[in-house]
């Protein structure tokens, strides 16, 4: 049995969760939709949750088992409560959240409220990670970052390069339409990489277009199809017009909330940016699939998320 995303607004959260206990109870709902298992015996039968703590003891073999074990919530001296509103305010605003502005929307100082973003992004990685885009793909580079005084811009420059796919698909009239996206921070724009990103983001046997570059026809050799399609003269949004308008939507995102990103935390506000595409038509249900995914995601140290 699989959990159904619940649509959820700002009212019906409130009312759903006034205490903690009831955060508890929907986390374990959530995570296990025919019971909590025991993770010693796999027994479904436990005794009334230990009062001091957040475990529940098997009736069958005694083993403690805590609902957050596992996830990025475990050992969080924060609130559920708090955890909640954060994933229903980073879920609600399309926009993002800063973690300046969440830090004085849930009551955190502002250390604890970068830590929660960057578990939460992490979470979301690793649940885009599981799925490949398929079908009609678009590639190209993007590249993030202020340009060196006096010299030029994209290809060539001390800009970081990401590279992005995004799928789409040919409608009932004859349009074409964007489906799911995928982007990678990446060293250097060269074969190897691109290839690399192509087995990790697309179902082989997808047909690729490109803009033609030379690092791009290497994909015929691993299981692509490529549709080389050289800009020439021709404006570049108008060779590859969904990348061209995903990347204009990601400007506008990481200038609107974050003023810009440094290089080092890059691929995970990319994540969030993916996870959040991917997800547009299920805005109302983001709060739910966003918890699924902080419950799958494994627990993480300060010291990772520091690296």
């Amino acid at each position: 049995m699989v959990y159904q995303y619940q649509p959820l607004n700002l009212v019906e959260f409130f009312a759903a969760f006034p205490t903690e206990e009831a955060c508890e109870y929907h986390l374990i709902r959530v995570r296990w939709p025919e019971g909590m298992v025991c993770n010693g015996c796999g027994g479904k039968d436990f005794y009334r949750r230990i009062r001091t703590r957040r475990v529940y003891q098997c009736r069958y073999c005694r083993h403690l088992t805590s609902p957050t074990a596992g996830t990025i919530l475990h050992k969080t001296r924060t609130s559920l409560q708090r955890w909640f509103l954060a994933l229903f305010l980073i879920a609600s605003d399309k926009r993002g959240c800063s973690a300046l502005l969440l830090s004085k929307q849930i009551g955190v100082d502002y250390d604890t409220a970068w830590a929660m973003l960057h578990r939460i992004r992490h979470a979301m990685a690793t649940r885009d990670v599981q799925y490949k885009l398929s079908g009609l793909i678009e590639m190209d580079e993007m590249f993030i970052g202020a340009p060196t005084e006096g010299k030029k811009r994209g290809r060539g420059t001390e800009q970081t390069p990401v590279l992005v796919a995004v799928s789409f698909f040919t409608g009932k009239r004859g349009g074409e339409y964007m489906g799911f996206a995928a982007m990678r921070v990446v060293g250097q724009i060269d074969t190897t990489t691109v290839v690399a990103f192509a087995k990790e983001a697309i179902e082989p046997g997808s047909r690729v277009r490109t803009d033609g570059l030379s690092v791009y026809p290497a994909l015929e050799k691993h299981g692509f199809l490529h549709d080389p399609n050289p800009v020439r003269r021709r404006k570049a949004h108008t060779v590859l017009p969904h990348v061209h308008t995903f990347v204009s939507n990601l400007r506008a995102f990481v200038l609107g909330t974050y003023h810009g990103l440094g290089e080092k935390h890059l691929q995970q506000y990319l994540d969030e940016f993916c996870y959040r595409f991917n997800r547009r038509r299920h805005h109302d249900e983001l709060f739910d699939r966003l918890l699924l995914a902080c419950l799958e995601k494994d627990e993480m140290p300060l010291s990772v998320l520091t690296r």
